[in-house]
């Protein structure tokens, strides 16, 4: 199974998610934490539907970026993860933390046209 695939497939679960972000550390797992708790989601909820979306409208180029980020790195299920995370937590804090909570279905348009805009900007290494 690709890397990507088993991204997709083991933190589209709640429970996985959560353990996964967890594991990158707590000031990754704070960061997610809010940005969750601004939707009035948990870690591992707000994780596994950000992976799914990921999986629903991401393009071969926006996976070919997560290939690239987690070519070489030592822990590149959780590299592609956190990578595929950022950019929702950095467009989440630039809004501020008190947005109003929006349907999945325009949730899912912006995630995926930001996505498409802002790749590029990776998150820091996991520590």
């Amino acid at each position: 199974m690709c890397l990507i695939a088993e991204i997709i497939h083991t933190c589209s679960h709640e429970k996985v998610a959560h353990a996964a972000v967890a594991s990158m550390g707590s000031a990754f797992a704070r960061k997610v934490g809010a940005t969750a708790g601004a939707r009035g989601l948990s870690i591992g909820a707000f994780t596994a539907r950000v992976v799914r979306e990921f999986d629903e409208f991401s393009g071969e180029a926006d996976r070919q970026a997560i290939r690239k980020v987690m070519d070489g790195s030592d822990q590149p299920i959780l590299a592609g993860l956190q990578h595929i995370l950022w950019p929702i937590m950095e467009r989440e804090g630039a809004k501020g933390k008190s947005r109003a909570h929006t349907d999945g279905a325009s949730q899912t348009t912006s995630f995926s046209k930001f996505w498409q805009v802002n790749l590029t900007a990776g998150p820091p290494p996991i520590g």
